[in-house]
This record gives C-alpha cells, sequence and structure tokens, in this order.
C-alpha cells in the first residue's frame, strides 16, 4: 500500500491537480470543440458550408472535456505506477521547479 511520503502518489496527485486545473481544462475544451466542429461541418475547413454557433456544443464538449480529463489522470496514474524509482525522481525534481521555478 503506498503512503503520502511515496514519491509514486506524490507525483500523481501534482499531475493530477496540474490536469485538472482551469487552464487545462480549457485547453482541453478548446481541442474539442475545434473536433467537434470539424466532424459537424467537415466543409467550413475549406471555406465552404455553413458553421452552427460554436455556443450549441458548450453542455457537450463540457462534459466530454470533464470525462476526458478524469480518464487521462486514471491512465497517467497507471502509467506512472510502471516508472522505475529514477524517473519517478527525475519528474518530481521538475514538478518542483515548476511550483517554485528554481532548481
Amino acid at each position: 500500500m503506498a503512503t503520502t511520503d511515496d514519491p509514486c502518489v506524490l507525483l500523481e496527485h501534482k499531475v493530477g491537480i496540474r490536469l485538472r486545473d482551469d487552464e487545462s481544462h480549457r485547453r482541453i475544451a478548446d481541442a474539442m470543440t475545434e473536433i467537434a466542429l470539424a466532424a459537424i461541418h467537415p466543409a467550413r475547413q475549406l471555406g465552404v458550408g455553413r458553421s452552427g454557433p460554436e455556443g450549441m456544443f458548450e453542455d457537450p464538449i463540457q462534459s466530454a472535456t470533464e470525462t476526458a480529463v478524469e480518464a487521462l489522470v486514471e491512465r497517467l496514474e497507471d502509467l506512472m505506477e510502471t516508472f522505475p524509482r529514477q524517473t519517478i525522481d527525475r519528474l518530481m525534481d521538475e514538478q518542483l521547479v515548476a511550483d517554485h521555478g528554481v532548481e
């Protein structure tokens, strides 16, 4: 059983927080909106055809974004559990640099 002192658990926590922040949600929602619009209105990329208002995608994109973020967090947690300790330590160092701006 992993404890909160376990570097892997700490890394999973930090990555989860970063993926769940407002900026990550905005970036994922923007990408998903663009993909949805391209799928529904493929001709708009060519300058022909009409596209509906982007606002009509807001609720489904928000729901899909939340689902995508949680799925990504789960997959990355699973992946991190396979990393050797040396990799975890390096990634934790990077997290500290990102948090505090120092090496």
